[in-house]
């Protein structure tokens, strides 16, 4: 059952469109039906809470009338995550509460400071929530390309399970980003792969295999290949019997070459040249590689323990010069290429911020740790310790409660203020933030961003370094001296020095699918009252708290971890309204009223997976072809007025000038307007089949459902506009 209370007026239009062809994979689930061209939100809250058996706790605040259209019935999590998008167009979100049960929190607008973000919702605007899905390219490649282009106004959500992205943002923006989408898409519709050489020199290759192109033995039509001397790969695409020849000649050519010599030159393609000369001179003797022993060395341990070798590394071209007989020659080379591969490569984002929030604010029930992004505990798993004493985290929200932590895909902290309502205030900006009639503040302290190869520990340290004075004394008493020159008394002091601020130390893991382990050890130092005595005489006092937190994240996912740092007095000088402004007299009439704020120290912490150099390479030539693609298609695209309707369908693409003729008279006998669009991609001509003449992105996702039904593997497109 869904608590709620009915809002009394419409605050805000928005349409939630579900952009969704057949997916093949797609695993089978309880499913839903929610194609309504208009409810209220309130509405839409009752119908997902009851199918997901969720009771929501929503109040009259919670308000707006939304267009919902699917092209198939949606699951049941997909339904929760349209729920959660479409709250955020209106300015909540959607929180745990307390066990089964879920609230929804107004999310607090900056009012000041800049740089801000103002709230999203508009009376004049229309906003939609799409579901994007994608039928050979990843969700995490297709955003990498999309999050710069999206802007602030965009949110986008990796939705793994069914292969798709939920966009939400201006309907106009979201129609173009679906566009580009679709556009990086069907490119993979002839995979991008890449492939590292190790024993030749890219150029050379790619010269041999622009011999085969002359020869034709291989063809231009069914094979594309690039070559990235930076990464010394090739990069290609084409028919899979085209790509197979392709693979085959080159393992050919990319072989060791075989010498009668000692001495032989070994490239290292992806880790420290030093690092692997090291390991490989550790198997002598011992067959000892150190820390993780490797597996699949035990044929070249045995001839490599009994052999006479060396190895000299010329850093400047990652190479091992290596001295040995022809046997021994190859069991290295062996070792090396099973120790030589691509790390997996992780981006991580930090952010510190601090809160200062009226005594009224309590971080909410949904804050408390250990909790994650769904109903499943330990996803964050954290501890804090003090100096002196320590304290553990509650797993209940209570008055000593000083630790909190959830896993998001936003970076807010949610509260409850006296009157039990909830908002949440984003840390990623510097900003005065309003809270209904209360202000709070947020200062972001660091942002780093770093990029960590899995299983490495990275430290990064903010503050200062002070000089703290320590009294001299001898070695075996510890005791202070004191001594008499030139008969003045004086005491020798020595200056030891500290740091104090913030000290953060990462260590991620991960395997090249699943979830993204952060190991975080966070420790806070600063300079407090002396509670012993005099500064004079026993020295500076330091206040030392440690957070130690394990998260376990998927691509997109945040962690956030809040912890309590004391108070702070804030005055403010209040006056009766126009007496107070009266000079001099004025005076008479205002005050200087203190307050006590509560300061806490918020850390977020966001990690995803990126592609070794030579992945990355690939990925430019698969935006590339994107771009080149959608550029070639919109070069002819008509352009409309500003007063007509400027939303189109996609319904096919044909090489034939009679079949899209053909296709279009079809749709046309059906009561659609349709136009044909004749475009050139790599001097091939190629014709669009479009319906166009539909008002909104809602109506053209009816359509789309409509020819999908039938079997058109089908893109809404959105048209230019004459200004």
């Amino acid at each position: 059952m869904t608590l709620r209370r009915l809002p009394p007026k419409i605050a805000l239009s928005c349409v939630v469109i579900l952009l969704s062809t057949s997916l093949s994979g797609v695993v089978r689930a309880q499913t839903i039906s929610i194609n309504e061209e208009r409810i209220e939100i309130a509405r839409l809250i009752e119908q997902v809470g009851e199918a997901t058996h969720r009771t929501i706790l929503f109040d009259d605040r919670v308000r707006g009338t939304i267009g919902i259209v699917a092209k198939r019935p949606v699951t049941l999590d997909e339904a929760w995550s349209i729920l959660d998008s479409s709250l955020a167009l209106l300015g909540f979100s959607l929180l745990p509460s307390t066990a089964g049960n879920w609230r929804i929190a107004k999310v607090a607008d900056a009012v000041g400071e800049a740089p801000y973000v103002d709230e999203v919702a508009g009376v004049r605007d229309t906003y939609v929530t799409s579901l994007i899905p994608l039928r050979v390219a990843t969700p995490e490649a297709v955003m990498a390309v999309l999050e710069p282009l999206s802007g602030a106004s965009v949110t986008l959500v990796p939705y793994a399970a069914t292969n798709s992205l939920i966009a939400s943002g201006p309907e106009r923006r979201i129609a173009r980003l679906t566009t580009i989408a679709d556009a990086l898409d069907r490119v993979e519709e002839r995979e991008v792969r890449y492939r590292v050489i190790r024993y030749r020199d890219v150029q050379d290759v790619a010269g041999w295999i622009e011999s085969f192109f002359d020869s034709g033995s291989l063809s231009r039509i069914d094979l594309e290949v690039w070559s990235d001397e930076r990464t010394n790969s090739l990069i290609y695409r084409g028919t899979q019997a085209a790509t197979e020849e392709l693979v085959e000649r080159v393992d050919r050519i990319d072989r060791p070459i075989e010498g009668s010599g000692e001495i032989q030159v070994l490239k290292v393609l992806n880790r420290d040249a030093g690092e692997i000369a090291e390991l490989i001179e550790n198997l002598r003797g011992s067959g000892d590689t150190g820390p993780g022993q490797i597996r699949g060395l035990d044929g070249q341990l045995s001839q490599l323990m009994v052999s006479d070798y060396s190895i000299v590394v010329d850093e400047r071209t990652r190479s091992l010069i290596v001295r040995a007989d022809f046997e021994t020659q190859a069991a290295i080379r062996q070792v090396l290429e099973i120790v030589d591969q691509t790390p997996q490569l992780l981006a991580v984002d930090l952010i510190i911020t601090e809160i200062q929030t009226p005594r009224a604010f309590n971080l909410g029930f949904a804050f408390s740790i250990p909790l994650s992004s769904g109903d499943d505990e330990g996803e964050v798993i954290a501890r804090l310790s003090s100096t002196p004493g320590g304290a553990e985290f509650a797993d209940e929200l209570g008055a000593e409660t000083t630790l909190f932590g959830r896993v998001d895909q936003e970076l807010n902290v949610p509260f409850v203020l006296d009157d039990g309502s909830g908002v949440e205030i984003p840390i990623a900006n510097t900003a005065v933030i309003a809270a209904g009639d209360l202000r709070a503040h947020t200062e972001v302290l660091i942002q780093p961003s770093l990029i960590l190869t899995a299983g490495d520990s990275h430290e990064i340290f903010v503050g200062a370094n002070l000089p703290v004075p320590v009294s001299a004394g001898d070695s075996a008493t510890g005791e202070g001296s004191t001594r008499n020159v030139s008969g003045v008394l004086s005491q020798t002091v020595v200056f030891e020095r500290k740091d104090v601020g913030i000290t953060i130390r990462i260590e991620a893991t991960a395997s090249r699918v699943g979830s993204i382990k952060l190991d975080l050890d966070v420790e806070l130092s600063r300079l407090v009252p002396s509670l012993a005595g005099p500064i004079e005489v026993v020295g500076p006092t330091f206040s030392e708290q440690k957070i130690v937190a394990n998260a376990v994240l998927n691509d997109g996912e945040v962690a956030i971890i809040a912890v309590n740092r004391g108070t702070r007095t804030v005055s403010s000088v209040r006056g009766t309204p126009f007496l107070s402004w009266i000079p001099f007299l004025g005076a008479a009439f205002t005050r200087t009223v203190e307050r006590e704020d509560d300061v806490r120290l918020v850390l977020g912490a966001q990690a995803r997976r990126i592609g070794s150099p030579a992945e990355l390479a690939a990925d430019s030539i698969r935006r590339r072809l994107a771009f080149e693609r959608r550029n070639a298609r919109n070069t002819s695209l008509p352009i409309v007025g500003p007063e007509e309707p400027a939303y189109a369908v996609l319904v096919t693409t044909r090489s034939r000038r009679d079949d899209a003729d053909a296709i279009a008279q079809s749709l046309d006998l059906r009561g659609f307007a349709t136009q044909i669009h004749r475009w050139t991609l790599r001097d091939h001509e190629l014709f669009d089949v479009y319906v166009t003449s539909l008002e909104s992105m809602a109506e053209a996702g009816k359509v789309a459902s409509t020819l999908n039904e039938e079997g058109w593997d089908t893109d809404l497109t959105l048209l230019s506009t004459r200004s």
